[in-house]
């Protein structure tokens, strides 16, 4: 692991939200876990939050979790950038826009308020923050009981659960034409329909006739949820609960 871990009783693992350019639903989706998350309070504490915590300086933690795109044009998002760089040990990307761009690549500019911000890239494509990455969670926004089975599994160092996850920070661009190339086109799919009910859009639709999921690509945003639910699109690793 990449945060360093002292065993005793009084150890809480520091965490951090971070936000750059999104709707925030995945820091909405990250509190909602933390309903169901009593058993692990005792070891986590949540140092920094825009939502939950009056912090303004950025503290020290082990894990950063970090949601959004990251904007070219934004000189704050390059000193946020540098900043989680230096405080965190590990950094985790939340989310279709932090992890692959998401609805974010589609920026043109001239949208009120921020007329002038149109280029957007996913922070595993940023090199201030590449060698501190460890982890991509897909979702528009992640299911809060993925993040839950997340948070446990980077707890419990439960590498077979969280293998999928460092392979989809390597991951460009995903989307629905990757469970249908890399899935149905290699023979794969078995027709369940997890890829369908994962897709937030409706980008995604199952063709009765033929058992397979059908594609419309117009409707994608690129936001990783058909690929990281898919049973088949990481053989042999162990999937991800949803």
């Amino acid at each position: 692991m990449f945060f360093s871990r002292d065993f005793d009783d009084d150890f809480k693992l520091k965490i951090g939200f971070f936000h750059f350019s999104s709707c925030s639903g995945c820091q909405v989706a990250f509190l909602d876990m933390f309903e169901d998350a009593v058993e692990i309070l005792d070891t986590v504490e949540l140092v920094y939050s825009n939502m939950l915590t009056k912090e303004r300086e950025i503290p020290e933690v082990g894990v950063a979790f970090v949601e959004g795109a990251f904007c070219l044009e934004d000189r704050r998002h390059v000193e946020l950038a540098r900043e989680i760089a230096e405080k965190a040990q590990m950094v985790v990307t939340v989310g279709g826009c932090a992890s692959f761009g998401g609805v974010r690549r589609f920026s043109v500019g001239g949208q009120a308020p921020q007329p002038s911000h149109q280029s957007f890239v996913p922070l595993t494509e940023i090199d201030i923050l590449k060698s501190k990455i460890k982890y991509a969670i897909p979702g528009c926004p992640p299911n809060p009981s993925l993040l839950y089975n997340f948070m446990l599994a980077l707890l419990e160092v439960d590498e077979d659960f969280l293998q999928p996850f460092e392979l989809m920070v390597l991951t460009k661009d995903a989307s629905g034409f990757d469970v249908i190339k890399e899935v149905v086109g290699k023979g794969l799919c078995i027709g369940c329909g997890t890829c369908v009910a994962a897709c937030p859009t409706g980008a995604l639709t199952f063709n009765q006739t033929y058992n397979k999921p059908m594609f419309e690509a117009d409707f994608c945003v690129h936001c990783g949820s058909c690929l990281g639910a898919c049973p088949q699109s990481f053989k042999p690793y162990p999937q991800p609960v949803y």
